[in-house]
């Protein structure tokens, strides 16, 4: 829906094609929990998918506003849990998130350009799942995966380059999410924290 009401909204202003970009995301999602301040707590890092819709209006050659509609996998990996050598715990959280972010960029050479993206994201859960996994490689479900919140909301900032790609363009960039809100009401310190290594194809 907020997609939606953002494509109606660019449609109506006045501006030529070239300016409005739609582009597919793919790309490499290294995640974990921790709290508010923290980048993240020193646990192993969680790895997963992310990627899908992202909409790029050019305001002017150095200003920008990308927003669009990425599936995102996040949770936490943690080793050796209660003292249980090769024992792990995993959590696997996967989310719809929906950014608004502003985008600005200065030429390097020729059409070759550096760009910094910064601003807001919200997150609606698809699957929640937390596993313990054993040093013989059993799995067992934890119960307390069903209690993780539906939504997330958080900072984001990133950059990265962006290349002409024959007719189209190109970009390719880390985004950092900073998760805002509790991911679960019984660990009050318990944050999403998330890096996007992704590349973008606009068409």
């Amino acid at each position: 829906m907020f997609v939606s009401a953002l494509l109606a909204c660019l449609c109506t202003m006045p501006f030529y094609a070239q300016k409005f970009h739609a582009g597919l995301t793919t790309g490499l999602s290294v995640a974990t929990l921790s709290e508010i301040g923290a980048l993240y707590d020193n646990s192993a890092l969680k790895t997963g998918f992310g990627g899908g819709l992202t909409l790029l209006y050019d305001i002017d050659n150095t200003w920008g506003v990308q927003s669009g509609l990425l599936y995102e996998q996040k949770g936490f990996r943690k080793k050796d849990v209660a003292g249980s050598e090769g024992e792990k715990i995993t959590g696997t959280y996967n989310y719809i998130t929906i950014p608004l972010l502003a985008q600005g960029s200065f030429a390097l050479s020729g059409n070759t350009r550096m760009y910094g993206i910064t601003g807001v994201y919200a997150g609606f859960k698809t699957y929640s799942e937390n596993a313990l996994v054993s040093a013989s490689g059993e799995t067992a479900e934890v119960p307390d995966g069903s209690e993780i919140r539906k939504s997330d909301f958080g900072w984001v900032i990133g950059g990265g380059i962006q290349v002409p790609a024959g007719k189209h363009l190109m970009q390719a960039g880390l985004k950092y999410s900073l998760g805002l809100t509790r991911v679960t009401d019984d660990s009050p310190d318990s944050r999403n924290k998330s890096l996007l290594i992704a590349v973008s194809l606009f068409f």
